[in-house]
């Protein structure tokens, strides 16, 4: 077993940290264009082709800019699922604080909701993404100051717009809904 180079690995996590709040921000946007775009096809099917493609309002892109750079910074400290959290309760208050500044009204947070939607989220990146579980073991490592025996897996573009794209349209969803019942109400 080697021994752990806690500077080595230092300067690594700090040389990556511009660079992944820069990638999150740009995945952000694209994944929150791509999901506009696959809830476009699920939902208005019929009218796409008299109509052009719904795009969601500037709190959802606000919340999957900050939600991509939060987890792109985040990803880098700590694990996969932890990350998880952090990025559903960025994007859960973006979303409420330019929603709340848009509208002038008070900001509504549901943390019974937020910890259900962490859960389904994590579930769902457990499921479709094959890396997360070597990224988990991998930072566990780092954490008790192993060096990783498991190599580093980097997702491929596909893969990490797929797994962006397919929380950011779960937490879309919910958060659309909870406004759609408040306007009908």
């Amino acid at each position: 077993m080697l021994e752990y180079n806690l500077e080595y690995h230092k300067k690594l996590n700090q040389s990556h940290i511009l660079p992944n709040i820069l990638n999150g921000a740009k995945m952000g946007v694209i994944s929150q264009f791509v999901a506009d775009i696959v809830l476009s096809l699920l939902l208005y099917n019929e009218k796409i082709i008299i109509e052009d493609i719904k795009i969601s309002g500037i709190a959802s892109y606000y919340a999957a800019v900050f939600s991509g750079m939060m987890g792109s910074f985040l990803s880098i400290y700590m694990d996969p699922f932890a990350t998880t959290l952090f990025t559903v309760v960025t994007y859960a208050y973006t979303f409420a604080l330019v929603n709340s500044l848009k509208n002038k009204e008070p900001i509504e947070l549901h943390p019974v909701e937020m910890v259900f939607d962490t859960g389904v989220s994590i579930l769902l990146i457990y499921a479709f993404d094959p890396t997360s579980k070597n990224q988990y073991y991998r930072y566990s490592e780092k954490r008790h100051f192993i060096e990783p025996i498991h190599k580093r897996m980097d997702r491929s573009l596909g893969q990490n717009l797929f797994i962006t794209v397919l929380v950011n349209t779960y937490n879309f969803l919910k958060l659309q809904d909870r406004l759609n019942n408040e306007n009908q109400n």
